[in-house]
């Protein structure tokens, strides 16, 4: 009995130490187990706490191993480290410690430093500073160059205005002598002037009479001349017999036509007539055809001939123009007005002349009407005389613009020789067709010569 009853209260403290450390043990492993779980979660919150400071994958690269290693030199975390070295930075760049990147970057764009490149905006600024300060210097130079320019003007100028002055004064001192002078000479000149003045008046009493005297002298004059005209005129109607006769066409026939062949023609005078060779001759049917218009226009021959061979009495002449259908035949008359067989016509040859008939007129060709009459046996003369025998006239000089009152010397002295030779064509003019002496135009000569409308001297 006892025996069963220490055996049983062993067991049952066996069973109850069992229990014991069975609860103990239960308790131990809540007690563990909710530590180990406290543990966890703490683990798995810092975790996900250091995968937002750094990622796993981020741990393995070497600028962050190298960054943690300069860290733990340093007795800092990764975090703190980074945080260092951006005050750092942000110090060194805007000069403020809680400045940010982000910040910093904003303000860097409103600097206008483009993809916030601060060194490279830095160095262009500094390279910028640097021409700036180069520029500086130049003109620097450049202004005190300009500043001893203009001490050297300003001393030139202050030279000029001293030897300006002196000759101001030099000047002052001429011009007070010569005022003097022209006192002297205006006190001379009034005495001199009232003495002219003096004279004019008795100069112009004196020119007073001598206007009346030669006007009453020029009166007389015209009153004589009047008297001559009509004296001249007297004798010229007295003396019509022994002069041309312009109404009186036999006058103007110099011989007749004895033979005719086509191309030439035999005239009935030669040397003893005084004929020459290259005369020409205007051939008419008969003398009275040889009349002039109510104009004094002569009317052209059938024919013109011109001698090419001088016999003593008959000449051979070629025959230079022919009116188809009225050939030159036996009998026709021939006329010159310059040749004459039995005296020599006196012309007066005056105006503008177009011999060379080049469509210009000009007082120099009147030397080839000239040589051409004396060269066929004819005389001229310079004025309209009793013994003159034809007037030949060209066309009338032409008149100049009058000149103004400062036109030169030379162009006054022409303006009054062309008015003279206007004054004396239109009075060659006038005398002519009060004294019934016969007017040629240039046209009108060569008509009745037979000339062509050549040159003269062909």
């Amino acid at each position: 009995m006892a025996g069963r009853t220490s055996t049983s209260f062993g067991m049952g403290v066996a069973v109850t130490l069992l229990s014991l450390a069975t609860l103990g043990f239960f308790v131990s492993f809540a007690v563990f187990f909710g530590k180990y779980s406290d543990a966890t979660t703490k683990l798995q919150k810092a975790n996900a706490d250091n995968v937002e400071i750094i990622k796993g994958d981020e741990r393995n690269r070497d600028d962050i191993r190298n960054l943690v290693a300069d860290a733990k030199k340093n007795g800092q975390s990764l975090v703190g480290y980074f945080l260092s070295m951006q005050e750092s930075s942000m110090q060194l760049a805007s000069g403020s410690k809680r400045e940010t990147a982000v910040t910093l970057a904003a303000k860097m764009k409103g600097k206008n430093i483009e993809e916030g490149n601060l060194i490279a905006a830095i160095d262009a600024r500094n390279t910028q500073i640097e021409n700036f300060k180069n520029q500086v210097a130049q003109a620097e130079d450049a202004r005190n160059k300009a500043m001893a320019d203009l001490q050297a003007e300003v001393d030139r100028v202050a030279g000029l205005d001293a030897s300006h002055q002196k000759t101001v004064e030099a000047l002052t001192s001429q011009v007070k002598t010569l005022k003097d002078e022209v006192e002297s000479y205006r006190t001379g000149t009034d005495t001199y002037k009232k003495q002219i003045d003096a004279q004019r008046e008795r100069m112009l009493t004196e020119a007073a009479e001598k206007l009346k005297n030669t006007q009453d002298a020029l009166a007389k004059a015209q009153e004589d001349k009047l008297i001559l005209e009509g004296q001249l005129a007297s004798l010229r109607r007295r003396n019509q017999g022994d002069i041309y006769k312009g109404d009186d066409e036999a006058a103007l026939v110099d011989g007749t036509v004895i033979g005719a062949s086509p191309g030439q023609a035999f005239i009935s005078i030669g040397n003893k007539q005084r004929v020459i060779l290259g005369m020409t001759f205007a051939v008419y049917s008969d003398k009275a055809q040889i009349r002039p218009d109510a104009s004094g226009n002569y009317p052209r021959g059938k024919a013109t001939l011109e001698v090419v061979n001088v016999g003593d009495s008959s000449s051979t002449c070629r025959i230079l123009s022919e009116v188809k259908g009225n050939p030159v035949v036996k009998g026709d008359v021939v006329a010159n007005p310059i040749y004459d067989p039995n005296k020599s016509y006196k012309f007066v040859v005056f105006g503008n002349f177009d011999t060379n008939r080049d469509g210009t007129s000009t007082a120099l060709e009147r030397q080839d009407v000239v040589a051409m009459i004396e060269s066929w046996g004819g005389k001229t003369a310079d004025d309209l005389t009793g013994d003159v025998d034809f007037l030949v006239l060209g066309e009338r000089p032409v008149m100049p613009p009058r000149p103004s009152a400062d036109a030169p010397l030379e162009v006054v002295q022409e303006f009054i020789r062309r008015q003279r030779e206007v004054e004396r064509y239109d009075q060659l003019n006038a005398r002519a067709t009060s004294t019934s002496i016969p007017i040629l135009t240039e046209n009108r000569l060569y008509t009745l010569i037979g000339k062509t409308t050549s040159r003269i001297g062909q």
